[in-house]
């Protein structure tokens, strides 16, 4: 698995932070989650499945960002960073998250796959920043499972 780990020289994350200039190949080949440190990328190798790891985000230690008591941080498979911000209070184990996408805004929520070092969306969408409250707001009112495609198709339309 340690061949799955590659230098990733342009990751954003290792701007400020010599240690987190590494990625996790793909089954292509194409590197994933550029800013990790080397155990990071360790760890979350054992959890990733065969398929895709689009919808998947890797836990990340960034010490040096007060974040309230939020967390844990997330990097998206594109090297983005997502902060889990809370605790869903319907929805038993998920976790509200928000992150810069590109000059746009992501959020959505997030739930741990495995352990702590390895996340998943169980839904998100990418939208303008000005719709970030209404985002928040709209999946902090979803009670159950079935209610995600109603806030999934509100958040598409924020563009």
């Amino acid at each position: 698995m340690e061949d799955r780990i590659q230098p990733a020289p342009d990751a954003v994350l290792g701007r400020g932070d010599d240690t987190r200039l590494w990625a996790i190949s793909d089954p292509s080949g194409a590197p994933r989650f550029p800013g990790l440190t080397r155990p990071e990328a360790r760890d979350a190798l054992g959890g990733l499945p065969a398929g895709s790891w689009h919808d998947h985000l890797v836990a990340v230690a960034l010490p040096v960002l007060l974040t309230d008591g939020a967390g844990p941080h997330l990097l998206d498979a594109e090297g983005n960073l997502v902060l889990a911000i809370a605790d869903h209070p319907h929805l038993p184990a998920c976790k509200l998250a928000l992150g810069p996408l590109g000059g746009k805004d992501q959020a959505g929520l997030v739930v741990p796959v495995g352990s702590d070092a390895l996340w998943r969306w169980i839904v998100h969408a990418v939208f303008d920043p000005a719709h970030r409250l209404s985002a928040l707001d709209g999946l902090e009112r979803i009670e159950r499972r079935e209610d995600i495609d109603g806030w999934l198709r509100d958040a598409t339309s924020w563009g």
